[in-house]
């Protein structure tokens, strides 16, 4: 019984230190990400910089690939934990914004790791079809009536104005702050769900043009 318990006890514990020396790798590989050349780094520099073996980089993420894989997991995981799920309705989508976006301006050391490769861009375009999904689950009461080429723009359109991309141009274009991000992002969202709702502009917007 004894054994047993103390198996139960140090398991948990084991995992919770596997997944502070995963954050920690990460953490390291953003740095270096960001403050170096994103071509030039290589695992001993990540170890060198969690303060970790290279042997546990490697058990960890077995390739420079896994490594940027790991960084998309962490943007997930911390946004996850900082915005919540992502919204199951139309409602909740308006109003999860002035949620979602404090939670990117935060994340954004990892964003500007993840988008310095080439195989972190191609990563997060991976998530794309996710994302579309779940936007046109959340509208489908709203959507149910339309063609599937028109629900493909609306979802492609929202999808485009809540992204981690436009929170970012707002910023650093736009100059904007978060909460004046988190107003524009809100707005355009209502204006998108509008038009939706309105029969006449989302038939004239969903018109192919006529041709001659």
């Amino acid at each position: 019984m004894k054994a047993d318990g103390a198996r139960s006890y140090s398991s948990p514990l084991r995992a919770e230190q596997a997944a502070a020396t995963r954050d920690r790798i990460v953490d390291a590989t953003v740095a270096l990400l960001r403050d170096g050349d994103p071509s030039a780094f290589g695992m001993r520099d990540v170890a060198e910089r969690a303060g970790v073996s290279v042997r546990t980089v490697y058990r960890c993420f077995p390739t420079k690939d896994d490594l940027i894989a790991g960084v998309l997991a962490a943007i997930n995981e911390r946004l996850l934990a900082a915005a919540g799920e992502p919204p199951a309705t139309a409602d909740a989508v308006v109003e999860g914004v002035g949620t979602v976006v404090p939670a990117i301006f935060a994340l954004e050391p990892l964003y500007q790791a993840l988008f310095a490769t080439a195989a972190g861009r191609e990563a997060h375009r991976g998530t794309g079809a996710e994302r579309l999904s779940a936007i046109e689950a959340a509208f489908a009461e709203d959507l149910a009536d339309l063609p599937a080429e028109q629900t493909r723009r609306f979802a492609a359109a929202l999808h485009l104005v809540t992204s981690s991309r436009s929170v970012f141009f707002l910023k650093d274009y736009a100059g904007l702050d978060v909460a004046d991000t988190a107003v524009t992002i809100e707005w355009m969202v209502s204006a998108l769900v509008a038009g939706l709702r309105d029969p006449d502009l989302r038939e004239a917007l969903g018109r192919p043009e006529e041709t001659d």
